[in-house]
């Protein structure tokens, strides 16, 4: 679909619940180069809800009414399971896609979505925000600048203690637990830091009262690098982990916390809203460590989820003139969900997996 000059691009979002209300409308709607034109939801209060909070939106019933208004692409916030068939209508459609995580539930669904995109022409984006982090940012900057030397052991925490809501489901086969949840973040920000993984060792666990597939994780990375990465989720977890410790030659780094951005969109603000305040967190910071035991506190970098769509607009801009360079893509998408199947395997068989065992022909993805 042709996307012309410096206009903004009309943009749609599928689906209307917490992630697409929360986390994914007040960035679009903040986004430089973007337009939200349209919400494809059915339901009668989120299509109250649109119409409050962004009335210049239309909603519509299906995918199949985007075209019709210009739109370009759309953003996929709807539960896990249809990330696959609706990814795939939009792109018949000649539709661009971002698709918030899971990006699809196996690495066969993934290749999927990536195949029929390449076919068609469009763009295919997995979400992965959080490499935009305000702790994430800090810890690649701290090791970027060599302020650790080389890394050893890098550990990665999303602990959470919540209740399971009465007549709540969680079905894995449908993109339930905690795996497919917090797992690709986990995940994808470890491959950002350390590159990519030979092998896999897995721990699922179900602990809650009620609850019908894992709401507790760890993954141990063994990257090709030497490095090992070790990666908890948890739901179950009252007194919350270190959200990383880092552990280099010649330094050390650990952050507490969870990162502001996600507090600012729950609480009703956005980067339009907030200006220079967005991403900013004046009450963390990183634990910087030497050898010797020194010791500093250095300033979180601000977290930036408001570049992530105006950098698809950019995308889309400039890739007529060849230089389309995504904030993620494809191969992005692959490489982490390979990783999550090689963890539900090391699970199940209780051994460590190896990448190639997990999907021979990776090395042929680009």
């Amino acid at each position: 679909m042709h996307v012309s000059g410096s206009a903004s691009i009309p943009w749609a979002l599928s689906g209307f619940g917490s992630g697409g209300r929360i986390f994914h409308a007040p960035l679009l709607a903040s986004a430089a180069g973007l337009n939200l034109t349209a919400v494809v939801t059915r339901d009668a209060e989120r299509r109250a809800a649109v119409a409050h909070a962004f009335p210049h939106a239309l909603c519509v019933e299906s995918m199949a009414d985007l075209p019709g208004l210009g739109v370009v692409g759309v953003t996929i916030s709807t539960p896990p399971a249809t990330h696959l068939p609706l990814a795939l209508e939009a792109i018949q459609l000649g539709l661009h896609v971002v698709v918030d995580k899971p990006f699809a539930l196996s690495i066969a669904d993934t290749r999927q979505i990536a195949d029929a995109a390449q076919h068609a022409g469009v763009l295919a984006i997995p979400y992965f925000n959080r490499r935009l982090d305000d702790d994430f940012l800090t810890i690649r900057a701290l090791v970027d600048g060599d302020r650790l030397g080389t890394v050893q052991r890098f550990e990665s925490r999303l602990d959470r203690s919540r209740p399971v809501k009465p007549g709540w489901s969680s079905d894995a086969a449908q993109g339930g637990g905690l795996l497919l949840d917090l797992g690709p973040h986990l995940v994808d920000q470890a491959l950002c830091l350390l590159g990519p993984v030979a092998s896999v060792s897995a721990e699922l666990d179900t602990v809650r009262e009620g609850a019908t597939s894992e709401d507790g994780v760890i993954l141990n990375l063994f990257h090709i690098s030497g490095a090992r990465s070790v990666l908890f989720a948890s739901l179950a977890a009252p007194a919350a982990g270190p959200r990383f410790l880092v552990q280099g030659s010649s330094g050390g780094a650990r952050i507490e916390g969870f990162d502001v951005q996600e507090a600012q969109l729950k609480a009703g603000g956005s980067p339009a809203s907030l200006g220079n305040a967005w991403g900013v967190d004046p009450n963390r910071c990183a634990h910087v460590f030497g050898l010797d035991g020194e010791f500093e506190e250095h300033r979180l970098e601000p977290g930036r989820w408001n570049i992530f769509y105006p950098a698809v607009a950019a995308a889309l801009q400039n890739r007529e003139a060849g230089n389309a360079e995504v904030p993620t893509g494809p191969a992005d998408a692959l490489a982490t969900a390979v990783v999550l199947d090689a963890a539900r395997t090391s699970a199940r068989e209780d051994r460590a997996v190896t990448v190639s065992e997990a999907m021979p022909d990776i090395a042929r993805t680009e």
